[in-house]
């Protein structure tokens, strides 16, 4: 399992705590679905602390986790979380492709393309 940060952003203790319960998070609802772990993490910070000040929520996804062998996005904002399951895996789609899957599931591109990277590493 990699967790991987979309900025070099450091996160103080609370936000560290916060994203490991957003992992639980997903963890249960990845386990009621039977897939495996994710493999990969990405985490935006930003949405994680701001100002020195821990978000409990936040307005767009935050983490999100992915499952190489369903080829399943599962992501959370903090309160909810979703399951996507892309027509084409991740790592083989392009930016105009990661754009669409962006507008079509309201998960942010930048995360999309981070984890794109990541899975094809």
């Amino acid at each position: 399992m990699a967790v991987h940060y979309t900025s070099q952003r450091e996160l103080g203790d609370g936000a560290k705590a916060l994203v490991e319960f957003d992992m639980d998070s997903v963890r249960q609802m990845v386990a009621a679905g039977r897939d495996p772990e994710p493999a990969v993490w990405v985490v935006s910070p930003e949405d994680y602390e701001s100002g020195g000040h821990c978000l409990r929520d936040s307005e767009s996804i935050r983490l999100i986790g992915y499952v190489p062998e369903s080829g399943t996005i599962y992501a959370t904002d903090g309160c909810n979380s979703c399951r996507h399951r892309p027509d084409t895996p991740i790592q083989s789609q392009n930016a105009e492709e990661l754009a669409t899957l962006s507008r079509h599931t309201q998960l942010p591109t930048a995360m999309l393309e981070a984890l794109a990277r990541l899975a094809s590493a």
